[in-house]
Formats: structure tokens, sequence, C-alpha cells
């Protein structure tokens, strides 16, 4: 079992589907959940903090050929993403969490 963020981000890409439960979901903290088969982050704050965070997903997003859905609001962001060619959480969706999750604790999120 995977036990930290960085061994998280760093894991292969793949595109199996995950157990609901699965252990590496825990590693990527409580701000992260799961709801309708998507994984979710919810980020309140100032848009001009949470701008940067929508910019970086994106960026983020573009380097995994992933495809996130951002809402970024006046009240804060939401996040979504799952594997959509799976119909399921993968460990693609892991590593793309674990990155982000990464770079908002860099920035002190």
């Amino acid at each position: 079992m995977l036990t930290s963020l960085d061994e998280l981000a760093a894991r292969a890409i793949d595109r199996a589907p995950l157990a609901a439960d699965a252990p590496e979901l825990a590693v990527l903290g409580a701000r992260w959940t799961i709801a309708d088969g998507e994984l979710r982050l919810a980020l309140p704050g100032a848009m001009r903090r949470t701008g940067a965070v929508a910019a970086f997903a994106g960026a983020l997003a573009d380097q995994l050929d992933h495809h996130p859905r951002i809402v970024l609001e006046y009240t804060g962001l939401a996040l979504a993403i799952n594997t959509h060619d799976a119909l399921a959480i993968t460990t693609l969706d892991l590593v793309y969490a674990a990155r982000l999750e990464q770079w908002l604790r860099a920035n002190a999120w």
C-alpha cells in the first residue's frame, strides 16, 4: 500500500477502475471525497487564490492528458475527476489528485 502523497504522485498511470474503498484514497487527505463515481475537491476561498489553483489544475490536466471538471466561483473552487473511458475512478485520477494536492500543500492551502 502507498503510504505517502509523494509515492502516489509518482505512481505509474493506469486506467483500471479502483475500488471505492481503495486505501490509497486516504493518502490524499480529508478535503478529497468520492461522490457519484467522481473524486472531488472543494476549496472555499477568494477568487484570486482559487484562480491560481484552477490555473495549476488546468496545466496539470494538459500534462496528464486528463479532463477534470473545474468550477470557479466567487465563493471558491470545485473540482471533480474520473476516467471517462473507464466510467470509474482510476490510478490516473489518483495521480492527478496527488499532484494537485502536493501543489496545494506547497502553496499553503
